[in-house]
């Protein structure tokens, strides 16, 4: 699949295709966690700019990153930090490759996204996959 259909996929329109890196609707905000800087913590996956991301100066100033600073401020005071997730198989910098939609079902039913920690200076973000658990009645 491909960069913005994987977007469209979850109900977002991506603007300016060759800059962002994340979206949002009315609904939410998705961003953009390449597979090649995604670790696993506890079992889960998870993914800090500080740890697994290429050096802030190679990326700080873009305007993907000034746009993804707005949505994940929105993302932390309207959706408790909760978001949707493409996971990109290409090289940062280089090619999106193949763009897939972080969709809770079958496997990975259960699970979602949330921002951990935030930085609104720079951009740098932590994100986390969560087990949701299950409601008691």
């Amino acid at each position: 699949m491909q960069f913005v259909e994987a977007f469209e996929r979850l109900g977002y329109s991506v603007e300016a295709q060759r800059q962002d890196w994340s979206a949002e609707n009315e609904r939410g905000v998705c961003i953009s966690l390449w597979q090649k800087e995604m670790g696993v913590r506890d079992g889960l996956l998870w993914m800090n700019t500080r740890v697994h991301a290429d050096p802030l100066d190679g990326w700080k100033d873009k305007p993907g990153n000034r746009k993804r600073i707005r949505h994940l401020k929105r993302a932390l005071d309207e959706f408790g930090g909760r978001v949707d997730v493409v996971i990109v198989s290409g090289k940062p910098g280089v090619s999106y490759g193949t763009a897939q939609p972080w969709i809770a079902e079958g496997a990975r039913a259960g699970t979602h996204w949330t921002i951990s920690d935030f930085d609104e200076g720079t951009g740098h973000f932590e994100a986390a996959l969560v087990l949701e658990t299950p409601q008691k009645e």
